[in-house]
């Protein structure tokens, strides 16, 4: 036989019961429901400032303290993102995009951990 559920602690006054308005942004947080439509805005965002050959082989990871980190398919096109096309892409991100805020590109291998700055 189960054992009834403990009482709860009593229900707050309905002055401390927060509004839907409070609990909205919560609850879309919670079900990640911003971070989907913010992965196809970063998304949407590196496909029109990259080379087409770029945009096939990469996809932005993420944003934090506003540095977008990159996934690269291969080291060939790691090698030459790198070294040639991060500078344009960064100042391109900057002027078509300001509101996502990159102050730096990241790339990393796809697959690998740990990829070394560079």
């Amino acid at each position: 036989m189960k054992k009834p559920p403990e009482p709860r602690d009593s229900l707050p006054p309905m002055g401390e019961i927060p509004s839907i308005a409070d609990l909205l942004p919560k609850l879309i947080a919670l079900r990640g429901i911003g971070r989907i439509r913010g992965d196809r805005q970063l998304s949407d965002a590196w496909k029109a400032v990259c080379p087409e050959e770029v945009a096939a082989g990469s996809r932005p990871a993420s944003i934090r303290n506003g540095v977008l980190t990159v996934i690269v398919t291969s080291s060939t096109l790691l090698g030459e993102v790198v070294s040639f096309h991060k500078s344009g892409l960064l100042s391109r991100l900057k002027s078509q995009f300001p509101h996502l805020k990159i102050r730096d590109l990241k790339f990393k291998l796809q697959g690998r951990e740990a990829e070394p700055e560079r």
